[in-house]
């Protein structure tokens, strides 16, 4: 008996398990960074995690700023996941940031917010709380550390041991900008990011992301899950054979609502 009830627990966390998470600014996997999308500039994103002969869901989102303030930022912003119903897949996600250098060239930037909110009880509740730092060092990158609290439910907290993990560090690399400026292809950047944990959300990943202009760019690399055993044991997700990771292509737009600036006059 205990091992059918056991059983059926996995099942049912696997089913819940294939969605990606709603994502604010992130890096690849997680939004261990302290970039806030600007002021009334909407961003749209596009991203897919697949392995050999399966995916998890296509993530279609929208951020936007919403403070105009210098000193303090916010944004807020909706996913949609699809296969799958939109009442059961549907997450909003948001946060607020002291930017880096708001109180001195010393300060670093700081930012709160929730990720992977979602309505439907044990699908699509989440609730992943984050806090990070990030500094920027010249010609070196950036680096943020932080922390997440699984606060949703408990079933998707619930790693393949059993247990329930909510908590854990995550991190970020981004590089410095690699210019490039070719006719179509404006700059490059590497990054590297992790979330630890036994659960869905723990993992570590690496990308590339070349911006086409400033505002149009793609990131591609793999993502390795740290719960292996709960990737493998999910045919539905992964394919007959399972996988612990997945390659990820995600298409990322900006564009700016914010009126023009008047033209100056010329000088005298």
């Amino acid at each position: 008996m205990k091992r059918a009830l056991e059983a059926t627990a996995l099942i049912a966390l696997l089913a819940v398990a294939r969605s990606a998470q709603a994502t604010p600014s992130t890096v690849v996997w997680t939004p261990a960074t302290t970039y806030t999308q600007p002021f009334l500039v909407p961003h749209l994103d596009f991203d897919t995690y697949f392995a050999e002969q399966n995916a998890l869901q296509i993530d279609n989102g929208i951020l936007i700023g919403v403070l105009p303030f210098e000193k303090l930022q916010g944004e807020i912003g909706a996913d949609l996941f699809y296969p799958g119903g939109t009442a059961n897949y549907l997450q909003l996600n948001g946060k607020l940031t002291l930017p880096e250098g708001a109180f001195g060239a010393w300060s670093p930037g700081v930012s709160a917010g929730i990720q992977s909110a979602g309505f439907k009880k044990d699908v699509s509740d989440y609730h992943l709380l984050h806090a990070d730092i990030g500094k920027t060092f010249d010609k070196i990158g950036t680096f943020t550390v932080g922390g997440y609290y699984g606060a949703g439910s408990k079933l998707l907290w619930t790693g393949s041991d059993g247990k329930v993990n909510r908590a854990g560090f995550e991190g970020s690399y981004v590089s410095p900008d690699i210019t490039v400026n070719l006719t179509g292809l404006n700059k490059l950047n590497l990054m590297a990011d992790i979330a630890t944990g036994r659960n869905w959300y723990g993992a570590i990943s690496a990308g590339l992301e070349a911006y086409f202009t400033p505002a149009i760019g793609v990131i591609a690399g793999p993502v390795f899950f740290q719960d292996t055993d709960l990737y493998k044991a999910m045919p539905h997700v992964t394919g007959d054979h399972g996988a612990t990771w997945m390659w990820t292509m995600q298409l990322d737009v900006d564009f700016d609502l914010r009126p023009a600036k008047p033209a100056e006059a010329p000088k005298s």
